[in-house]
């Protein structure tokens, strides 16, 4: 049988079949003082990454992130302080890589939040302070676990439980470096959710992002982004699946003097795990798709909000949901106790040509008003994942991207030198060590 911690390895590896919304991490076991009972938080992560980049250059980082903190609880009152340490170690040169945010040396806190909560077996709760947040899958609001600082909030947050479903309250201040974002505003969202039985639960939000200063390279980020989502899921039985679709209101000021926004994207996966076979193997497909821009006087392209990374959209992190069709295909095996090895299978290609090609970093890679050519790619993703301790998940992973002739365009219009090359490489190590 497969531990929980070679699962989590692997939906940090970009193979996670979803992700629920999130409340409190599961508590440890704690130390009884008196009436308070005391857990420690402490991880530490390194991961060295290879990559032949988009624009023909060798690259390598060391990246190194450590967690320390405690979480109290007493009676109704729980409050968690966890402080992070992260830092990328640029082996190359100081070149900065094109696919996700550069260099990065930071010191601060990546939780800092208490709450009141219920002592039923759902329980209610209502916390303020720094918190990572995850929505539905983590497609549009996510934690973003595998880059360097990962995601945090400073929201409040308010769950009630109901019967088979939550309801669920968001007000969150958007920091000034949102893993790419680079804008100040406010994120709300309400959402509803309902779980009928394994095999079928619903989920339903609406996400308001007020940006009023944005400093990245993507003009559409800056004004009013207003997105209600819906979602269909369920695991069980050797199944799950996943259908979820997003409309989006509001309007972009820096696009062409302000337009007004009108945009969608939707995504599907469904997966089977053959209990009965030696190795219990995992068959996946899935296919996403979101619009572009169109130069019509509307803004179309679809604002990916702020999403997880390394999940849905390839190892490589050089694909999102913003003017993308994706379909791919995911074969994983437990071939020894306490491993997993999986393969996936990523075509991708441009919606609108002309309009930006963005990462799931929030990244614009470029944009190419003249571009008549979609193609992306063809992305292979490789991962192996060993995990012989409770605490500690050892993972590697290589990929490889035949990039596709819109890409190239892309690329041949925005990278200076003597072109893009045929082929881009991803390869990592990494080391994780829990205990909380």
């Amino acid at each position: 049988m497969v531990r929980p911690g070679v699962a989590a390895a692997l939906v940090v590896g970009a193979w996670s079949a979803g992700a629920s919304a999130q409340v409190a991490a599961p508590a440890p076991d704690r130390l009884a003082i008196g009436d308070w009972r005391l857990a420690p938080v402490l991880e530490a992560r390194s991961r060295g990454e290879y990559r032949w980049d988009l624009d023909a250059q060798h690259r390598g980082f060391l990246v190194e992130r450590a967690r320390l903190g405690l979480d109290v609880e007493r009676s109704a009152f729980e409050a968690r302080v966890v402080l992070q340490d992260a830092r990328v170690w640029d082996l190359a040169g100081g070149n900065d890589q094109l696919w996700e945010p550069g260099a990065v040396a930071s010191t601060e806190a990546f939780e800092a939040w208490g709450e009141v909560h219920s002592n039923s077996i759902r329980p209610a709760f209502l916390r303020v302070g720094r918190q990572p947040v995850t929505w539905g899958e983590g497609r549009l609001l996510g934690a973003s676990d595998w880059a360097p600082r990962a995601r945090s909030l400073d929201a409040v947050r308010a769950l009630l439980p109901v019967g088979d479903g939550a309801f669920e309250l968001l007000g969150a201040s958007i920091p000034d470096d949102a893993l790419g974002i680079q804008a100040v505003g406010e994120l709300f969202g309400a959402r509803g959710e309902w779980v009928y039985r394994p095999l079928f639960a619903v989920e339903a939000y609406v996400l308001a992002r007020l940006a009023h200063a944005a400093n990245n390279n993507d003009l559409s980020v800056r004004g009013q982004t207003y997105t209600g989502a819906l979602r269909l899921h369920g695991d069980g039985h050797a199944w799950a699946w996943g259908v979820e679709g997003a409309y989006q209101l509001g309007r972009a000021e820096d696009v062409n003097g302000g337009e007004d926004r009108a945009a969608w994207a939707a995504a599907a996966h469904v997966g089977h795990t053959f209990e009965h076979v030696s190795g219990l193997p995992t068959i996946r497909v899935a296919a996403s798709y979101a619009t572009g821009d169109d130069g019509s006087g509307t803004y179309h392209a679809f604002d990916q909000m702020l999403p997880d990374v390394h999940v849905w959209h390839g190892a490589m992190d050089l694909f999102g949901w913003s003017n993308q069709a994706e379909v791919s295909a995911r074969v994983a095996v437990s071939p020894l106790a306490d491993t997993v090895a999986a393969v996936e299978y990523r075509y991708a290609r441009l919606v609108q040509p002309g309009d930006a090609w963005r990462t799931d970093y929030l990244v614009q890679i470029g944009r190419v008003p003249a571009n008549t050519r979609a193609d992306l790619g063809h992305e292979v993703d490789a991962v192996f994942a060993w995990s012989p301790w409770l605490s500690l998940e050892l993972t590697a992973g290589y990929s490889l991207l035949l990039l596709g002739d819109g890409a190239r365009a892309v690329l041949a219009a925005t990278v200076p030198g003597s072109g893009p090359p045929s082929v881009s490489h991803y390869a990592y190590a990494q080391g994780t060590v829990r205990l909380f």
